[in-house]
């Protein structure tokens, strides 16, 4: 009936669970894949299920084909990017990062690419028994409880590093940039200082990923950390600096021009790992990112019923969750729960996401909802997770302190199917101090939640409110708007829609970016009677991307996290259950300095789209900026989507 307990510290885990959390033998197929924030991870269904990595990052050491010209002057397609990375071709000597000599370090193909495993295959997963893939969601580092630092908490076996330890593992931010953060210069102003708290969200380990050490011993035994760690915060000390930075992604290989930077605009990835291994902990230097540097990547496999969970960086399988009908995610903003709808049998499983904690990955409580649950949210501010009950026409709330259902609305609602919740307007946006839930049916039609409390001296209704009247044809799909802090949304579904919602002659599928208006700022008293209504609230489409830019109709919708505030501490509701997490949090506003700022800048939209046959044809990408199409090949002429056919999901590190 309770939340799983949580204990301090890090409990030392089994020797089965070390060995499932990372390990692969040499003679097995090997993955090393970039991790977040420089990925969009892809659910691939058809006739080959698996799950897939979209690079971000292009210049990481990972598996991958080893082929380059040693002149550097061409470069062909499905060669290996890792060269073209400033660090290792300019001082790879002194920074240990050799050149690619197989397809164990034979490194990224490059931006917008699909990561390869040591068999170069993209279908990253195929080892695992995974089946349809329902749902992603991404959660703690892996780092909490795999890593190579000293016993009891780090390598268990065969290797580990003094200065890899957790009392080392200080993650110290200041403000990088407009939307990101960086490492807190000596005598810098701290926004943040966390120990042991895992890898941050908000740096890329350099490389992304690191290669593994070939001819070496590994980083550890058990767990298998053979990747080398991330480049040394010691670098500066021999005079280093890091040479990637923001730049061409691209290059242009018909002209000879190879990549040069990052596609991130600001700079997110830093020289932070741990010391090289000393005899006393004295000679070593606090770290902020270490081996292993993945997290826990959770996917629902619908024709096994089962949540696996998978190691990000090595696409080991570390837990096997059996279920009655697992069919979509929530995730608890501060990481501790995983919610899991059932639709078969009308339940939500809570699921203990919290590697620190007594009862990690056991279910901890099973709450009975109406008929057919299928989409989940978890109000960011942790104070509801509501549930759209698709065969009962309603959206059951569940409480976060208590994960009974606390109410139960109705108005308007036919068939709901999936939601998205904005963080409650506190101090920014329209500032009315509640939250709002956007509510999508089959018919096409939005229908808005807004949050309590309610009754005499309330100031929200805790019911819903109003509706569009527009439609939005053959829905499938909607997420929050990552960068409008006064409230919206994005929603996939058929055709497309002018400024006023009205539908154009357009075919094919669309992307419409739906947002709340007021004409009322701040908190509005509720007023007898309380009867619901929109109190000056108003719907507009911002816009809307249809069939001149999609190569067919919309599946599902990711963004990318390369800008992110997420080393900050989660903003709480006032409302809200528990402490916020102090690092790694997934509210969606962080305060800066007093100012409040989205915490995930995101630059592009993913869409996997499928054309008017019904075949998947990959991932359209969207530059959010100008709503256009964006090439992700510069290997072949045209407009060209990321080659990942049978793509159906796709997710980031702040997906809802």
């Amino acid at each position: 009936m309770h939340r799983s307990s949580h204990i301090s510290g890090w409990i030392p885990l089994t020797a089965l669970t070390w060995a499932a959390l990372c390990a692969l033998a040499p003679a097995q197929v090997t993955c090393n894949a970039p991790v977040a924030p420089d990925t969009i991870y892809v659910g691939r269904n058809g006739p080959e299920p698996g799950l897939s990595v979209i690079d971000l990052n292009g210049f990481g050491g990972g598996t991958g084909n080893p082929t380059y010209d040693p002149t550097f002057q061409t470069q062909a397609e499905g060669w290996s990017n890792y060269v073209y990375n400033p660090n290792v071709r300019l001082q790879g000597a002194l920074l240990g990062l050799p050149l690619p000599t197989s397809t164990l370090n034979g490194g990224s193909a490059g931006v917008f690419t699909l990561t390869r495993n040591s068999a170069l295959d993209n279908l990253l997963s195929r080892a695992s028994p995974i089946g349809n893939v329902g749902d992603m969601m991404i959660g703690h580092p892996i780092d909490l409880v795999a890593n190579n630092g000293p016993a009891p908490f780090g390598c268990q076996v065969g290797g580990g590093n003094l200065c890899a330890t957790n009392g080392l593992h200080v993650v110290d931010v200041t403000t990088g940039g407009p939307n990101t953060l960086r490492p807190t210069p000596a005598g810098g102003f701290t926004l943040n200082s966390v120990q042991g708290g895992g890898n941050p969200i908000s740096f890329a380990p350099s490389p992304n990923p690191p290669p593994i050490l070939m001819g070496t011993p590994a980083l550890c035994v058990s767990p298998d950390l053979r990747a080398r760690e991330p480049i040394s915060v010691d670098a500066a000390l021999i005079g280093l600096t890091n040479l990637l930075v923001p730049g061409d992604p691209f290059g242009n290989p018909a002209s000879g021009i190879p990549p040069s930077g990052l596609l991130t605009s600001e700079q997110n990835a830093f020289f932070v790992g741990p010391s090289a291994p000393q005899s006393s902990i004295s000679a070593c230097s606090a770290h902020q990112m270490r081996q292993g540097i993945g997290h826990f990547l959770y996917a629902i496999d619908r024709t096994h019923a089962q949540v696996l969970v998978f190691n990000s960086n090595t696409f080991a399988v570390i837990a096997q969750i059996a279920m009655p009908d697992p069919t979509e995610f929530a995730m608890g903003p501060n990481l501790d729960l995983l919610a899991v709808t059932n639709r078969a049998v009308d339940t939500v499983t809570f699921v203990d996401i919290d590697p620190r904690s007594a009862t990690f990955h056991q279910i901890v409580m099973t709450t009975p909802v109406e008929h057919h649950p299928v989409g989940v949210a978890w109000d960011p501010g942790n104070e509801d997770v509501l549930v759209c009950n698709e065969g009962s026409d309603s959206v059951s709330i569940i409480a976060a302190a208590t994960l009974a259902v606390r109410k139960v609305v109705r108005r308007g609602l036919v068939e709901p199917f999936a939601l998205a919740i904005t963080q409650r307007q506190n101090g920014f946006g329209w500032n009315r101090n509640v939250y709002y839930a956007y509510i999508l049916d089959r018919r096409g039609k939005v229908t808005l939640f807004e949050s309590g409390p309610a009754g005499v001296n309330g100031w929200g209704f805790d019911d819903c409110i109003g509706q569009t009247a527009y439609t939005f044809r053959e829905p499938k799909a909607i997420q929050p708007d990552p960068l409008r802090l006064a409230g919206g949304v994005w929603i996939a579904h058929s055709g497309q829609l002018d400024p006023n919602g009205v539908p154009t002659s357009l075919t094919g599928g669309a992307a419409t970016n739906l947002v709340l208006d007021s004409n009322v700022f701040g908190t509005v008293p509720l007023t007898i009677p309380f009867v619901p209504n929109m109190r000056g609230h108003s719907f507009r489409i911002q816009r809307s991307i249809g069939s001149d830019q999609l190569g067919g109709a919309p599946l599902d919708i990711a963004f990318d996290d390369l800008r992110n505030l997420g080393a900050l501490p989660n903003v709480a509701s006032m409302f809200g259950s528990g402490a916020p997490a102090d690092i790694n949090g997934k509210s969606q506003v962080r305060q800066v300095g007093g100012v409040f700022k989205p915490t995930n800048a995101s630059t592009y939209m993913f869409l996997p789209v499928r054309d008017a046959v019904g075949i998947e044809r990959g991932i359209d990408v969207i530059d959010l900026a100008s709503g256009l199409r964006i090439d992700t090949n510069a290997f072949h002429p045209g407009v060209q989507p990321v080659a990942a056919r049978s793509a159906a999901v796709v997710a980031h590190y702040f997906r809802q």
